[in-house]
């Protein structure tokens, strides 16, 4: 019920190939961070389930009508290109473009969810589904961080506020906290929304970390490039190699059955030769002559 009587809901991203990097360092990740809170702000009518920020794309789940949803992308793109061209910087925008896709079910909703909470740590191995800055993922499930004080925006002054928005408008709710330099993303986030669409904090891990078939699917449907950890790959290689071969262990295959393996997984799964040495236990002139170095 609660799924159906807050819809529809979205997945909305910008390409994470066609881009170039658009945040160079914390100052411009900063920015994105409280232009996100802004336009959502600004535009209304709007829901963020989360968001993650990437060097040069972002995800978003969102509930609310598709003309506003993307009337805040619009007013989120026109206000970073701004930014950019204020610092000096040349960055071509023509393919950060937004693109919606309808989550019609709740099994796809939680799928989506942990899908964009674990991007940030894929993309950067410093980090985990809980540590990475640039989002809400952080907080979810995470009450011992959801309640962290800060300083609240009505008590900034009227120069903090312009330098947070980079903006001579800077009408934005008082009670609202700044946490790091940028608004807290409980304030404007439905976290706790997000939350009751799993049946417990047990499920949501467990999604985050090994419903990785799912994400594959989802990075699919969207044109991205989906990476696996070690761990996470190691089970979906178990259980192909038990399916095609009969034989879970994958380091025991014959040579012809790990070649064939490898294969699949540099071409299907994106494993890096490395990784592929390592599960299969195959020579690295074997790799190298399979993928170059």
């Amino acid at each position: 019920m609660t799924f159906l009587n807050n819809g529809p809901f979205y997945h909305l991203c910008t390409s994470g190939v066609q881009t170039e990097i658009l945040f160079d360092d914390k100052e411009d990740f900063r920015f994105a961070m409280n232009l996100m809170a802004f336009c959502v702000w600004q535009t209304g009518g709007v829901i963020v389930l989360t968001f993650e920020i990437m060097e040069n794309h972002l995800h978003s789940v969102m509930a609310g009508k598709e003309e506003r949803l993307m009337t805040c992308f619009s007013l989120f793109k026109r206000r970073l290109q701004r930014y950019l061209l204020d610092k000096g910087v040349i960055k071509n925008l023509s393919g950060f473009e937004a693109t919606l896709f309808l989550i019609d079910n709740l099994d796809t909703l939680r799928n989506t969810l942990a899908y964009v909470n674990r991007n940030g740590y894929l993309a950067d191995s410093r980090y985990t589904p809980f540590s990475y800055p640039w989002g809400a993922n952080r907080f979810f499930f995470n009450p011992d961080i959801q309640f962290l004080q800060g300083t609240r925006y009505g008590d900034l002054t009227f120069r903090e506020k312009r330098l947070l928005f980079r903006s001579h408008s800077i009408d934005y709710p008082a009670d609202h906290l700044v946490l790091d330099g940028y608004i807290n993303p409980v304030c404007f986030c439905k976290i706790n929304l997000a939350e009751q669409m799993f049946q417990s904090a047990r499920s949501y891990f467990f999604l985050l970390s090994r419903n990785v078939e799912a994400y594959r699917s989802i990075a699919r449907q969207l044109g991205d490039l989906v990476y696996y950890t070690d761990d996470e790959l190691f089970l979906i290689v178990r259980q192909l190699c038990k399916d095609t071969f009969g034989n879970s262990r994958p380091a025991t295959l014959p040579k012809d059955a790990k070649l064939e393996m490898a294969r699949k997984m540099h071409y299907e799964y994106q494993a890096g030769n490395k990784q592929i040495q390592r599960m299969l236990r195959l020579e690295e002139r074997d790799i190298v002559a399979l993928f170059g170095k």
